[in-house]
């Protein structure tokens, strides 16, 4: 082949071919990776946490920190905050719920005061924890994958009142 008066063989034309060839490729693969990388470095979720009472039972319970932040796979722990305001001891049980419902296939508590029956003094005030984590695999779940807030919501109900209804 000849290109403004000099020969160039074709060998140098294959090898030409095959560097540039080499090149396109290695910025190609590079890119995919980077995004690959980038892919799978997941946000952390946002978790509301709500609670509340029923009004039969004259007990104040929040959590100490509302919102948080968490890893997926991570384990937390979140501090609640419980007092009696009445004048008689009372007992309280809690129930919950997760906001979207879908979520609560991937979260696991190590550690819940639900559904245990709570006893409180008049003007008592306790701490209570819960100890859970968010299953990585809700990233593969076509109806979770794409959810970066949740909301796990707890009620407490007067006992004596939750077992009359459970009868």
């Amino acid at each position: 082949m000849r290109i403004k008066g000099k020969t160039i063989s074709t060998s140098y034309l294959v090898v030409i071919f095959f560097l540039l060839f080499a090149l396109l490729s290695y910025v190609t693969i590079h890119k995919f990776q980077k995004r690959k990388e980038e892919a799978s470095v997941v946000q952390p979720i946002s978790v509301n946490l709500i609670a509340s009472v029923h009004p039969s039972l004259s007990w104040n319970f929040k959590p100490t920190k509302p919102n948080i932040k968490i890893k997926l796979g991570e384990v937390v722990t979140a501090e609640y905050i419980v007092e009696n305001l009445g004048d008689k001891e009372t007992s309280g049980i809690a129930t919950f719920v997760y906001f979207p419902s879908q979520f609560g296939t991937y979260i696991s508590k190590i550690n819940c005061f639900c559904y245990d029956v709570r006893t409180l003094k008049p003007g008592e005030q306790d701490k209570y924890t819960l100890v859970f984590f968010i299953d990585p695999e809700v990233t593969k779940d076509s109806k979770t994958k794409d959810v970066k807030e949740i909301t796990i919501q707890f009620t407490f109900f007067d006992y004596e009142e939750y077992k009359k209804k459970e009868s």
